[in-house]
């Protein structure tokens, strides 16, 4: 077996417990095994490519830079996502502050910015020869993304999380560092005011 097959097979405690180290191979199995979704995150959440780069990499760093504060007392993965996700919300609530400083008198409008690339839009190959289909599918597209972003972020992260990653209550629940009934309150909140607002597409 070769050294990337055998590390490559190693579970997490390890591969920290060899990062901690400076096994440098360690390191960059870690990365490959949570560089997607990580970025997926970032992107669904910022709805720009390059700020979701530069959020992944920024998180990574962070991770590595404070890997040695990791006790083990959680599972690397729900400490790893924890710290994105907070990156992920603080970087949110940054953007927001400064909108608010330089465009006092502009209300903001959640859904006209950062969202144009929120979600793949692949044509279903069934509706791909019907324009009206096709023109349905893309008004709704467009109406989901401007929803999701005029729900709280918090709603909104929970959804995301849920959906779209396919993460369970308990695992959002740790990572998002909440009690599970409150998991459960932002999802029902959340999934409410999407129906609400795509009542007509039903």
């Amino acid at each position: 077996m070769s050294l990337n097959k055998e590390i490559s097979v190693l579970k997490d405690e390890i591969l920290v417990s060899r990062a901690k180290e400076d096994d440098q191979r360690a390191v960059e199995e870690l990365i490959r095994r949570y560089q997607q979704k990580a970025y997926s995150i970032a992107y669904r959440m910022c709805g720009d490519a390059e700020e979701a780069r530069d959020l992944t990499q920024e998180v990574f760093l962070r991770v590595f830079r404070e890997l040695n504060t990791f006790k083990g007392k959680s599972s690397f993965y729900t400490w790893f996502y924890r710290i994105l996700i907070n990156a992920c919300l603080d970087e949110r609530r940054r953007r927001q502050r400064w909108k608010r400083i330089f465009f006092p008198w502009k209300r903001e409008q959640s859904g006209t910015e950062d969202s144009d690339e929120s979600f793949d839009n692949y044509p279903d190959m069934k509706e791909s020869s019907d324009p009206d289909a096709m023109l349905d599918r893309s008004q709704l597209t467009e109406k989901v993304q401007k929803t999701l972003m005029n729900l709280p972020d918090r709603q909104r992260m929970v959804f995301q999380l849920k959906v779209f990653e396919e993460m369970s209550i308990p695992e959002i629940a740790g990572v998002m560092n909440l009690a599970e009934g409150t998991v459960k309150s932002h999802l029902f909140r959340a999934t409410c005011f999407l129906r609400n607002a795509l009542k007509e597409y039903r």
